[in-house]
């Protein structure tokens, strides 16, 4: 994943670890509203906040240098 984005590796860690608490608060029934900055989410926003797991794991995997890319190559066969 080719990243660019406003984020330093530090940050995007702190972010990914701020939506799975966000996801474990509500999941776990410990809150029934959750907020980040000016937003607030519910239960029923889970998935919202299981895509934003992910946007940020995978920012931290690009920005750690730990993505690993799949080569491709292609064959053409000749019969000489």
């Amino acid at each position: 994943m080719s990243a660019i984005s406003g984020y330093t590796l530090e940050e995007a860690q702190e972010m990914l670890g701020i939506w799975k608490a966000c996801e474990q608060a509500l999941a776990s029934g410990q809150a029934e509203r959750y907020r980040i900055g000016s937003r607030e989410y519910e239960a029923i926003d889970l998935d919202k906040i299981a895509a934003r797991i992910t946007y940020f794991s995978n920012l931290v995997e690009a920005l750690s240098g730990n993505v690993r890319t799949r080569r491709v190559v292609r064959v053409v066969p000749r019969d000489l």
